[in-house]
């Protein structure tokens, strides 16, 4: 059901609306519906009524100014407008379900135009009377003049002059039956009109508008959903991928019989990082998402890195008081990689991978991965997946108010960088 006391999504009514059309961003039929349509239509009808004012005012007589008639059309127009919403949104505030609500408010509206008809039949003419007997309006027997009132060509008695067309003649004339029948056609189709008509064709658009983007919501979530699976199954895959194990396992072999004390020490950091990485498999990803924890995996992979390539230098760092705040999983690990595959790799000689987190100047949690290696465009292996991947992620998370930056260090390298809100990252 529609929450009746919240805008509608703004992809369904859009972004800019002018002061005339504001009211369209709330469920129709709805109190601040409601309320914003009778300013609009009381403007509208203000000026109609402001033109037949003074069209009244500015022709004829006093005697013959057919305020009676000023006064039927004003409680003819004002009528619907003011009854059909109301009881529009008292049948939406029922609740009832979508089929029972919609003949409801079908059934207001024809009562509407019913009541108006019914006014017109038996209540407009003593209300005539009323005005006229207040206005001189009456003849010598104390019944009303009969006006007939052409705006914007003239206002005359009928009793001045030749009969008038048809179209001209006095609605109550009940030798004009034809005239009647269209008399009663508009009166039904404008109490139609002001009491809500159009607005059950846009209750429609509505709910199939509504209905619409529930879908896409739902297809969106569960796209990023597999999304999310498949980034986490390609970290944790490539955390223990059959050619990264097979290259470490290849290292420590043939450090066996050059360099023992080397091969123990890639040993213990492949312990330590399996340790670290391979619990995350057995659960949903999510285990251990602090700062710590992915620290801890960070750690242990530049650490058996740097066994197997002595030439690497690294070091992970973070103020204590981060330690337990909130962390995205599996992006920081997937940083580190990149530095080690693209940065650290193709660069002859030593090199250094930095991974710190910090508060940055506006307050939020900052993860930095920093290399001093080839720099962009050394390695044309990556495809840009994976990074892509983290920045819908931080979208999904966080909004705006996350964000991934890749850009190139001064003495050569790249610095990679995770922002998110601290106090829900």
């Amino acid at each position: 059901m529609t929450a009746l006391d919240q805008p509608l999504p703004a992809e369904l009514t859009g972004r800019e609306h002018g002061w005339f059309t504001r009211y369209r961003r709330w469920p129709v039929f709805s109190t601040p519906w409601a309320r914003g349509r009778l300013w609009r239509m009381a403007l509208i009808l203000g000026c109609v009524f402001g033109v037949l004012v003074l069209t009244v005012l500015t022709n004829g007589s006093p005697a013959d100014r057919p305020w009676p008639g000023v006064a039927e059309l004003v409680i003819t127009l004002i009528g619907p407008a003011l009854a059909g919403p109301a009881l529009g949104v008292w049948v939406r505030r029922r609740r009832w379900d979508e089929r029972r609500e919609w003949w409801a408010l079908l059934g207001a509206i024809v009562a509407v135009v019913g009541a108006t008809q019914a006014f017109h039949a038996w209540g407009s003419e003593p209300l005539k009377q009323f005005v006229a007997e207040r206005t001189g309006n009456v003849d010598e027997n104390g019944k009303r003049r009969r006006i007939v009132m052409m705006i914007g060509m003239t206002i005359r008695s009928p009793d001045d002059g030749p009969a008038k067309p048809r179209a001209a003649r006095d609605d109550s004339d009940p030798d004009d039956p034809a005239g009647e029948i269209s008399n009663f056609v508009v009166r039904s189709g404008v109490a139609f009109l002001l009491a809500g008509g159009l607005a059950l064709r846009g209750l429609r658009r509505e709910r199939e508008g509504l209905a619409a983007l529930a879908r896409e919501r739902a297809l969106a979530e569960a796209q990023a959903q597999r999304r999310e699976a498949e980034l986490r199954l390609s970290v944790l895959a490539a955390q223990v991928e059959p050619h990264f194990l097979f290259n470490t396992l290849a290292g420590v072999r043939s450090a066996i019989a050059t360099d023992p004390v080397r091969a123990a020490e890639m040993i213990d950091r492949l312990v330590e990082y399996l340790r670290a990485a391979i619990p995350r498999l057995r659960s949903d990803g999510s285990a251990q998402a602090t700062v710590g924890g992915q620290f801890e995996i960070v750690r242990a992979y530049l650490g058996l890195m740097a066994a197997r390539m002595p030439r690497l230098a690294w070091s992970v760092q973070a103020d204590e008081s981060l330690l337990r705040r909130p962390c995205p999983p599996l992006m920081l690990i997937s940083l580190a990689e990149n530095a080690v595959k693209h940065g650290v790799e193709p660069k002859i000689g030593p090199v250094r991978v930095d991974v710190r987190a910090e508060r940055s100047e506006d307050g939020r949690l900052a993860l930095i991965v920093e290399d001093d290696g080839a720099g962009f465009g050394a390695s044309t292996a990556g495809t840009g997946l994976g990074l892509a991947n983290i920045r819908e992620r931080l979208a999904q998370l966080h909004g705006e108010r996350a964000a991934l930056t890749l850009k190139a260090r001064a003495g050569g390298g790249v610095s990679a960088t995770i922002t998110v809100p601290l106090e829900d990252a």
